[in-house]
């Protein structure tokens, strides 16, 4: 059976936020987005996405995780 690589289409997303567990640290958090470019990844009406629907849909994602707060490792423990 053959293997397929399909293109990926990557978004890299950074944030500063403060710690939202109350002892106010500064967080750094950097996350990748992803979505491939394949045949089976299709929109609403049943088409393969286009580099800029997912593009689309990355930036969407990532702009909801950006204002989700974070919670340092000291403060999610205790």
């Amino acid at each position: 059976m053959p293997t397929y690589r399909f293109q990926e289409v990557p978004l890299y997303a950074n944030k500063t936020v403060p710690c939202a567990g109350g002892c106010g640290k500064k967080l750094r958090r950097q996350r990748k987005f992803a979505q491939t470019l394949n045949p089976f990844n299709k929109d609403a009406e049943g088409r393969p996405k286009t580099s800029q629907q997912i593009q689309a849909e990355l930036s969407q994602q990532a702009k909801e995780w950006k204002s989700a707060p974070e919670t340092c490792d000291a403060c999610f423990v205790a």
